[in-house]
């Protein structure tokens, strides 16, 4: 029997490459968005905040694969994103792991994590 899982990945917009923990698949859609904010933490401390998330940019994608966030660093439109995304992927032979937690979670991305939920829904 096969099982739906998620996979959150994290796009470094200066680096120009992907972020994610391999062999990371989540039960959850909220365990996937805890896992993409966990990321987003990452970069943010490795860029000292300097990236401007947009929170007023609507989720893209299908539900196998939806880009949740975009960033610019310093707020520059024109430079390469960041980005948070969500994948999906059934199998049957894929262990579920813990998430990675954010030590803190804003209310902009508590709202980004009940749009993803109801998305999934």
């Amino acid at each position: 029997m096969s099982c739906l899982f998620y996979q959150a990945k994290a796009g470094d917009g200066l680096k120009k490459r992907g972020l994610k923990r391999s062999d990371t698949f989540l039960e959850t859609a909220e365990d996937a968005v805890s896992e993409a904010l966990g990321l987003k933490e990452r970069m943010d401390k490795v860029y000292k905040n300097n990236i401007t998330w947009d929170y007023e940019e609507r989720m893209k994608g299908s539900t196998n694969k939806v880009k949740i966030l975009k960033g610019y660093l310093d707020g520059d439109k024109n430079s390469n994103p960041f980005y948070l995304e969500i994948s999906t992927l059934e199998s049957a032979d894929k262990i579920a792991v813990a998430p990675i937690k954010p030590k803190t979670i804003s209310k902009q991305d508590k709202k980004v994590l009940k749009n993803v939920i109801s998305f999934y829904k």
